[in-house]
């Protein structure tokens, strides 16, 4: 794999803010995922700490000052231009739509792109109408990891999502299961019919949820194409953002 391959590349789901979620618990953390993210390639990452409706959540003016705070760390103790833009993972709930049109929720690097994610077991009713709702309202909603919702697996239920123009991101991790982890062969799968539109880390820490890989972008590259990369973790999605501003 060439370096004209794996340079520029996009992370929008991380968790590399440090001590305010459960992802890095300390500076020394995020400067190691960060580390791993630009020698992986990844020059642009999108910080998306967990927004939870039953807990305090940081403010919307702290999680952009963390990330100002990272990058200029970045560049004093790692010698690297990252960058760092603000945004959460937002667990759906009844007032997130208000939540977003105060100010005290974050889209995806202020644009009207949304990270939205549901607990895994959530009934298809509720998924569909909270994205719907989300759509409705002038975002674009992102489903999170969506290979985890089980309702998704029933395919009547995974076209309608995609026929209502619901993101789909999934983590890379997922493509390294057996041959036998059905969890894998779905995800290979839907990457395969190219209806996923986003690839990320979803990092957490250096082990159990590590940042992206050299070896997961190049399974992607062997098995799609570069323009479907480019869309899943490339160029193409400073696009996108663009587009819905």
């Amino acid at each position: 794999m060439t370096g004209e391959i794996i340079e520029g590349l996009w992370d929008i789901h991380t968790h590399c803010l440090p001590g305010i979620d459960d992802g890095a618990r300390n500076w020394d953390v995020t400067m190691q995922m960060l580390q791993a993210s630009w020698e992986t390639g990844i020059r642009t990452v999108i910080a998306t700490p967990h927004f939870l409706p039953w807990r305090d959540t940081l403010p919307a003016d702290t999680v952009r000052g963390l990330c100002e705070e990272t990058m200029e760390r970045c560049r004093k103790e790692l010698g690297v231009g990252i960058k760092v833009l603000p945004g959460e993972e937002l667990y759906y709930h009844d007032g997130l739509v208000e939540d977003l049109k105060a100010g005290r929720a974050l889209p995806l690097a202020d644009s009207r792109m949304v990270l939205v994610e549901f607990s895994e077991q959530v009934p298809w009713n509720e998924l569909k109408t909270g994205l719907i709702r989300l759509r409705r309202s002038g975002f674009h909603p992102i489903l999170a990891h969506a290979e985890r919702y089980q309702c998704l697996r029933r395919e009547e239920h995974f076209q309608e999502i995609l026929s209502q123009g619901i993101l789909i991101q999934s983590n890379a991790q997922e493509i390294e299961g057996g041959l036998f982890n059905g969890l894998t062969r779905w995800v290979k799968k839907r990457y395969k019919e190219r209806v996923i539109d986003f690839t990320a880390s979803d990092m957490h820490n250096m082990d159990g949820r590590p940042p992206l890989t050299k070896k997961q972008i190049g399974w992607f590259y062997r098995n799609t194409d570069r323009d479907y990369c480019q869309k899943l973790f490339g160029r193409g999605i400073a696009r996108q953002l663009a587009r819905s501003l």
